[in-house]
C-alpha cells in the first residue's frame, strides 16, 4: 500500500470501488510472489472496508492455508461461499483446505460442487480422483481421475493418480499403463518412480524394475533411493547395508502415516519381541537400562517401559523421532546411525530390543560386534529379521525388491557366535503382513555371556 492509500484510510475518507479493486489485485500479486504478510495486509485494509468482499475473504483464506492455518481458512473461505455460492474455485480450495484436516468426505463433497460449477476444471476431478481412492470409493475415483486425463492428456501427475486408482481397483495392467503414460510425459517425475517400482515389486517382476531404477538413477545420478533399489532388483552391487540417507528419507515420507499403514499390515513384531523378552527376563521390575534401536514411531516403548529404569529410543529418522516423542514414555531419544552409537557406549545397556530394523542391515557382523560392546555382562539383545532359507543365499542374507534384506538361520547363529553373543531362542515369527500374504521372519534373544573370558 502506498502512501496515498495510507492517508486516505487515515483520513476516514472512503477508498472508491477503483482503489479496493486496486488493493485487490495488488493484494494477489503480492501473494502470488510470496510477500504473503504484504498480501495479508493488503486483504485485511480491502475487508475493513468492505467487509463482504468475496475475494478477499477467498485469498485471505488461501493464504491461511499457505500457512497451514487450515482451520482459519476453512472460516475464511466459507464466509466467501456463503456470500457467492457459484464461486467454482473457492469450491475447489475448500476441498483442498479439507483435505488438509483429514475431513476428506467433506472435501469431496466440495469437489463435486466445483465439478457441478466448472466441469472443465481439471484440478477439481483430479483432486475428487485423489480424495476418493484414499477413502475407498474406487468406481468413482476412476471416474474422475479418467476425466482428469481427458480434459488434460498432458496432464503427468493426472495419469500417476488414474494409476493409483486402478492400482486401489486390482488393475495392475491398468496402472502399469497409466504409470508409464505419467513418466512418458515428465521422465522426472519422482513418485512415479517410486509407485511403478512398488508394483513391480509386488509382482516380482525384477527384470522390469532393474529397468525402471537404471532409468531412474541415469537422470538422478545422486539419488540413493535409486541406486539401492537397482541394486536390490538386479543383484548388482549389493551393498552391506542401506544408506543412512536412504532410510532417513523414506522413513521421514512415511512418519505422519506409520502407525495407520502398520496397522493395515497387521504389524506384531513388538508384541512378540515382549512376549519372547518376558520369556528370557521373568516379569519387569524397572531396574534396566533399555535401548529401543530404531524405535520408529516409539510403538515398543510403553511394552519396554515396565523392564525400563531408564528407557532411550535411537532412530536415523527426526521425523520418526518426533513421533516417539510425541508418544511419550521415553527418558531419552536421540536421532543417530545405530552401529556407531552402540560402538561409542560400552557396557551401558542391560537390554537392547530391534523390531524390524535390521532388515536394512545385509551384513550384521559390524551390529553384532557393537551390540556387544554396548551390552553389560548377562545383558540381552533381541531383534526381528525376515528369513531367507540356506539353499536362496550363498553368503547368508539377500537384498530384496522391497529394498529390505532377508537373513538365513544360519547366518544369524554363526555371526552371533562370532562376534561373541550367546544365542539363546531363534524362532519363525510373523512380524506383519504383506501383499495380504504373512511375511516370513525370525525372533532372535542373544545374550552377552557373564564371563566374557571364560
Amino acid at each position: 500500500m502506498n502512501r496515498k492509500q495510507r492517508r486516505a484510510l487515515a483520513s476516514g475518507a472512503g477508498p472508491s470501488v477503483e482503489q479496493l479493486a486496486q488493493w485487490l489485485q495488488q493484494a494477489i500479486q503480492a501473494q502470488q510472489r510470496g510477500q504473503l504478510s504484504e498480501a495479508e495486509a493488503l486483504y485485511r485494509q480491502v475487508l475493513q472496508r468492505d467487509p463482504q468482499q468475496v475475494e478477499a475473504l477467498h485469498f485471505l483464506g488461501v493464504l491461511a492455508a499457505q500457512r497451514s492455518q487450515h482451520e482459519a481458512a476453512a472460516e475464511l473461505i466459507r464466509r466467501a461461499l456463503e456470500l457467492n455460492p457459484q464461486y467454482a474455485d473457492a469450491w475447489n480450495n475448500l476441498g483442498n483446505v479439507l483435505t488438509a484436516l483429514k475431513q476428506p468426505e467433506e472435501a469431496a463433497d466440495a469437489y463435486r460442487r466445483t465439478i457441478e460449477l466448472a466441469p472443465a476444471n481439471v484440478g477439481a476431478h483430479g483432486n475428487l480422483g485423489v480424495i476418493l481412492t484414499q477413502i475407498g470409493q474406487i468406481e468413482e475415483a476412476v471416474t474422475a481421475c479418467q476425466q482428469a486425463t481427458a480434459l488434460a492428456p498432458g496432464w503427468a501427475e493426472g495419469h500417476f493418480n488414474l494409476a493409483t486408482a486402478w492400482l486401489a481397483q486390482g488393475d495392475y495392467v491398468g496402472a502399469m499403463v497409466a504409470y508409464q503414460e505419467a513418466l512418458r510425459l515428465n521422465p522426472d517425475h519422482l513418485r512415479t518412480y517410486k509407485a511403478l517400482g512398488l508394483l513391480f515389486y509386488k509382482l516380482n517382476r525384477r527384470e522390469d524394475a532393474a529397468e525402471l531404477f537404471q532409468r531412474w538413477l541415469e537422470r538422478n545420478p545422486d539419488d540413493v533411493a535409486a541406486r539401492h533399489m537397482l541394486a536390490a532388483s538386479s543383484g548388482c552391487e549389493v551393498p552391506g547395508r542401506a544408506a543412512d540417507d536412504y532410510v532417513q528419507t523414506i522413513f521421514d515420507d512415511m512418519a505422519d502415516d506409520f502407525d495407520q499403514h502398520l496397522q493395515r499390515l497387521a504389524y506384531q513384531a513388538p508384541a512378540l519381541i515382549i512376549q519372547a523378552v518376558a520369556a528370557a527376563l521373568g516379569p519387569p521390575n524397572g531396574s534396566l537400562e533399555v535401548l529401543d534401536a530404531g524405535c520408529g514411531t516409539g510403538l515398543c516403548g510403553p511394552l519396554l517401559r515396565p523392564y525400563a529404569h531408564r528407557l532411550t529410543g535411537i532412530d536415523l529418522s527426526p521425523g520418526m523421532v518426533e513421533k516417539a516423542r510425541a508418544r511419550g514414555g521415553y527418558d531419552e531419544l536421540i536421532v543417530a546411525e545405530l552401529t556407531a552409537f552402540l560402538a561409542e557406549r560400552p557396557a551401558t545397556c542391560d537390554l537392547i530390543v530391534s523390531a524390524d530394523t535390521l532388515v536394512y542391515f545385509g551384513d550384521l557382523q559390524p551390529l553384532f560386534v557393537a551390540a556387544a560392546t554396548a551390552l553389560r555382562p548377562g545383558g540381552w539383545l533381541a531383534f526381528t529379521v525376515e528369513e531367507i532359507a540356506d539353499a536362496e543365499t550363498s553368503v547368508g542374507f539377500s537384498l530384496e525388491l522391497s529394498g529390505r534384506y532377508r537373513h538365513s538361520q544360519t547366518y544369524l547363529r554363526r555371526t552371533l557366535a562370532e562376534t561373541g553373543l550367546t544365542l539363546a531362542t531363534l524362532e519363525p515369527v510373523t512380524p506383519r503382513m504383506e501383499s495380504e500374504r504373512p511375511v516370513a521372519g525370525l525372533l532372535a534373544m542373544a545374550y552377552q555371556p557373564t564371563l566374557v573370558n571364560g
